[in-house]
């Protein structure tokens, strides 16, 4: 009897085991065919985050941090000599570019610009509130764009007028704060950007409804 009661007990404690051991080899095959599709999932949103991170603007920012150094003069801020966040202030309007301050410690050093898209440089001279001025010829979302570098040092700029220049290339230096380089203005980079293909350099535009001709910077770095 004792022989038999074994032998029950052995056989019990085999078949539970091996059920046992085949619900687990169940349960991992479905957990195996349900994975693909939840590492595809996730791959997918791995990807979709990459490529909102790492998207590229649609211009290249004209000169490093730019972002922290607009802190004065903005698109469409309204100046007169009355009332202007700088002081003393010689215009009055409503500002048609955005203004990139440099810091304390770059007043005696170079600080590089570079173009914010690949396009055709037409002006490079002296001009009335910039001191040294380019103007690049490109395009924006598949329009035609002029883009206005103002209080630069002409005699840095990289290339001839008529030749291309890259987007994110070198274009060339401030200018030197309070002088003829800047006509007389602090050391900043004042950018505009003007819809279509006529060369409009204003800085300022009279009635806000203009600034309808003109881009925020902002809005593409």
């Amino acid at each position: 009897m004792r022989i038999k009661h074994y032998i029950v007990i052995i056989c019990l404690v085999v078949v539970t085991v091996t059920v046992a051991s085949l619900f687990s080899s169940q349960k991992k095959s479905s957990d195996l065919r349900k994975e693909p599709k939840e590492t595809e999932t996730i791959i997918t949103d791995i990807k979709k985050e990459k490529n909102k991170i790492g998207a590229e603007s649609l211009l290249a920012p004209p000169i490093e941090n730019a972002l922290s150094r607009i802190t004065t003069k903005t698109f469409g801020t309204h100046v007169s000599p009355k009332n202007s966040p700088v002081s003393p202030e010689r215009f009055t309007g409503y500002h048609t570019g955005v203004d990139f301050e440099t810091f304390a410690e770059e007043q005696n050093t170079d600080v590089l610009v570079y173009a914010i898209c690949t396009g055709k440089l037409v002006i490079n001279e002296f001009g009335r509130g910039y001191g040294g001025m380019a103007v690049e010829s490109c395009e924006l979302d598949d329009s035609q764009i002029i883009a206005v570098y103002g209080h630069i040092r002409i005699t840095s700029v990289t290339v001839k007028v008529g030749e291309i220049i890259n987007k994110g290339e070198k274009l060339a230096v401030l200018g030197t704060g309070y002088g003829r380089e800047t006509d007389g203005e602090r050391k900043h980079l004042h950018l505009g950007i003007h819809k279509g293909s006529a060369i409009d350099t204003r800085g300022y535009v009279a009635d806000k409804d203009q600034l309808l001709n003109w881009i925020n910077v902002e809005d593409y770095l």
